[in-house]
């Protein structure tokens, strides 16, 4: 490493004091960690640490910090699992960076569900379908072949999506029934003059 490079470096470790103590604190915080736990995960990972160490940088006396070596910041950009440049960066923009990328996150699973949602539609109302094709008396049997948490459960199912695909209720209505009245609403739902006239289309 050539002079100024060295010194750009160190320079720029200098400046950027307050936002690695900051972004210790976070992380400490974020995690559980006592400021033992920081010296020992320091100590680890090959940068031998004390606790009061972690307490004079994180935590200093009459504002004296204490001051973070280039191969302090290396240690604690690799305890945190974070690129060495992250480390110097103001903790604000930290908190941006984060919030894009869970916002950006967020809006790729809301995307998966409405998908999975459409598929899991089209799989009820081609059940239904189904089920009429085969009539009400195999509708029956197949109701009376199960029994217990399963029979709950698909009656559930049924009925939600049935429910949802006609806009009928809300389906937190589904919670009060009980298992006839389930029975009966899906019933209802399946052989039904509404869904023979193509509302779950």
């Amino acid at each position: 490493m050539s002079g100024d490079a060295s010194r750009g470096q160190f320079g720029s470790i200098l400046l950027s004091e307050d936002n690695i103590a900051r972004r210790i604190s976070w992380e400490m915080r974020r995690r559980g960690w006592s400021q033992e736990r920081m010296a020992k995960e320091m100590t680890d990972a090959g940068h031998p640490f004390h606790q009061s160490s972690v307490s004079k940088i994180v935590s200093p006396k009459d504002g004296k910090r204490r001051s973070i070596s280039v191969d302090d910041a290396i240690g604690f950009a690799k305890v945190f699992g974070v690129p060495f440049d992250e480390v110097l960066i103001p903790l604000e923009a930290v908190w941006d960076s984060e919030l894009r990328a869970e916002l950006d996150r967020l809006d790729e699973l809301q995307q998966q569900r409405e998908a999975l949602d459409r598929e899991a539609a089209g799989l009820v109302t081609r059940i239904v379908k189904l089920v009429q094709a085969a009539g009400e008396e195999h509708f029956d049997q197949r109701m009376d072949s199960t029994s217990g948490d399963e029979r709950r459960r698909l009656l559930d199912e049924m009925l939600r999506w049935g429910q949802r695909l006609m806009a009928q209720v809300d389906a937190g209505v589904l919670d009060g029934l009980s298992e006839e009245e389930a029975l009966s609403r899906l019933r209802q739902l399946t052989f039904g003059e509404r869904f023979d006239q193509g509302g779950a289309e």
